[in-house]
C-alpha cells in the first residue's frame, strides 16, 4: 500500500480514455510551438535567418542525438530547430496535424502504425516517410536489490505476458514481478512487442503503466520486485542494474516526415546522421 501511494500521482491514462486529455495536451503543444516558431508577438523570422524546423516526439530521440548536439546539427544544417519532446506517437500525430515539420520516433514506423491508426484513424500515415538516423539499445532495469543480471529471452517473454510472476521462478528473490513500462506509442514498448512478443501486448498482471519515461525509471528505484522497459540512458542516469538478454533489443531512432523532405529537412537529417556516426550510435 506505501508504495502505491507513493506512485499513485506518476500513473496516467490508458489508451481508451485518451479522448479530451490528448487534446488538452496537443493543444498546448501547439501553442507552445507556434510561440517558439515565430517569436514573441507572432512575428515571423526576420529575412536571412535560419529556416525553423519544427520537431515533436520520442524523448529517447531527442536525449540520445537532439539535446547532447543541438548546437552542432543546427550549425552543420543552417537551420533552427524548435524541439518538444513528448512520445513516438505524439510526435507523429503532430505532424499529421501539421502542427510539427518532422516527428522523432525511437521504433519503425510500421511498429507505431497500431497505435496511431487508434488515435487518428485507419488511414493516418499514408503519406510518411520514414528516415532512419541511429540505433539505441533498450534497457531491462531491476531494483538493485534484485541480484538477477541475465535471462534467456523466453523467460523475459514470459514475465511480460504474465506467464512468470516470481521472481523466484527464475532464479532470483521470492518477490512477485511488477513490469514498468510507459503506456503504448512509446518506442520502447513497440520495440519490445516486436523483438520479443510477436506485436503481442504486455499482458503481465498489475503492470505499472505510465505516461513518462522518467517516471518509469524511478518506479524501479523504490519497488524491489519491479523490471522495466527502460531507455537506456535514463538507465544509467539512475545507477540502476540491467537484466541482459543474449540479444539486446535495439529502438531503432528514426525521422519522420510527410512526403519528400525539403532541402532544409535534408540537411538537418544529414547532419543527425553525420553526428550519430561520429559516436557511434
Amino acid at each position: 500500500m506505501a508504495f502505491e501511494a507513493r506512485t499513485k500521482s506518476l500513473f496516467h491514462w490508458r489508451w481508451p480514455a485518451i479522448g479530451w486529455r490528448f487534446r488538452l495536451a496537443a493543444g498546448l503543444l501547439a501553442c507552445a510551438t507556434a510561440a517558439h516558431a515565430t517569436g514573441v508577438g507572432g512575428q515571423q523570422p526576420a529575412a536571412g535567418d535560419p529556416i525553423t524546423i519544427r520537431l515533436q516526439g520520442s524523448t529517447t530521440f531527442n536525449t540520445r542525438i537532439i539535446e547532447p548536439f543541438r548546437s552542432r546539427i543546427e550549425q552543420m544544417a543552417g537551420v533552427r530547430l524548435v524541439v518538444i519532446p513528448s512520445k513516438s506517437i505524439w510526435g507523429l500525430v503532430s505532424l499529421i496535424e501539421q502542427r510539427a515539420d518532422v516527428a522523432m520516433i525511437s521504433s519503425s514506423l510500421a511498429s507505431e502504425l497500431e497505435s496511431l491508426h487508434r488515435v487518428v484513424g485507419p488511414q493516418a500515415g499514408a503519406d510518411l516517410t520514414e528516415i532512419s538516423i541511429a540505433r539505441s539499445r533498450v534497457a531491462f532495469a531491476v531494483h538493485p536489490s534484485n541480484p538477477l543480471r541475465k535471462l534467456a529471452a523466453d523467460k523475459m517473454r514470459g514475465i511480460l505476458l504474465g506467464d512468470i510472476r516470481n521472481w523466484k521462478e527464475v532464479g532470483g528473490p521470492d518477490l512477485p514481478i511488477r513490469v514498468v513500462a510507459t503506456q503504448d506509442g512509446g518506442g520502447t514498448v513497440a520495440a519490445v512487442r516486436a523483438a520479443l512478443l510477436d506485436d503481442r501486448p504486455i499482458t503481465a498482471p498489475a503492470a505499472i503503466r505510465l505516461e513518462s519515461a522518467k517516471h518509469v525509471v524511478q518506479v524501479v528505484s523504490q519497488e524491489p520486485g519491479a523490471i522495466a522497459i527502460a531507455q537506456l540512458t535514463l538507465t544509467q542516469e539512475q545507477r540502476l542494474p540491467e537484466v541482459e538478454l543474449p540479444e539486446p533489443v535495439e529502438q531503432l531512432l528514426c525521422l519522420v516526415v510527410r512526403g519528400e523532405p525539403t532541402a532544409e529537412i535534408t540537411a538537418f537529417v544529414n547532419a543527425a546522421r553525420t553526428i550519430a556516426a561520429e559516436v557511434g550510435l
